[in-house]
């Protein structure tokens, strides 16, 4: 149905079902039902690439400073882990906290354990069973790059996911 002529108006779709009607200069139009998908913010979390031991740093996961308080900000990723196990019954995982070298070990160790144990927390509020879940405070013994930068000491300031069973 091509006439030479061209128009274009787009909108921005919201993720989900849209529908899209497309209309040319004469008024024939055609729709289509469109489903656009959220991209995932842990798309490594995919049961047929994980293997046991593999730890998965979990980004867009925001403490407010010096504290195991979880921003509002983060529950959408903390939403994809529950679903991925609420998906897979099998699996069991450890939630690791980790710090920068900067605070004294002591405080390392109590800030890291308790920014894991409110993961853990929040996934159990979602109904996951404690079987399945544990979490442990790393403190700054297990760094993933340089301390002696800022970029170095925020890379440090992490919490992961290890994959400690699969199946049983």
């Amino acid at each position: 149905w091509d006439n030479g002529e061209t128009g274009r108006e787009a909108q921005k779709l919201n993720y989900g079902f849209n529908y899209l009607t497309i209309t040319d200069s004469n008024g024939c139009s055609m729709v289509e039902t469109v489903n656009i998908k959220k991209p995932k913010l842990l798309p490594e979390l995919d049961i047929a690439k994980l293997k046991v031991g593999q730890t998965l740093k979990i980004d867009n996961l925001f403490f407010q400073a010096d504290s195991s308080t979880i921003s509002s900000l983060s529950h959408e990723v903390l939403e994809e882990v529950y679903d991925f196990m609420s998906d897979h019954k099998n699996v069991v995982i450890e939630i690791g906290g980790h710090t920068n070298s900067i605070p004294p070990d002591e405080y390392c160790d109590r800030l890291s354990t308790a920014r894991a144990r409110t993961v853990a927390e929040y996934l159990y509020s979602r109904g996951l069973d404690d079987d399945r879940i544990s979490y442990k405070g790393y403190g700054k013994r297990e760094p993933i790059a340089s301390n002696d930068t800022a970029a170095g000491r925020k890379k440090n300031q992490r919490v992961e996911i290890k994959i400690l069973r699969l199946s049983e």
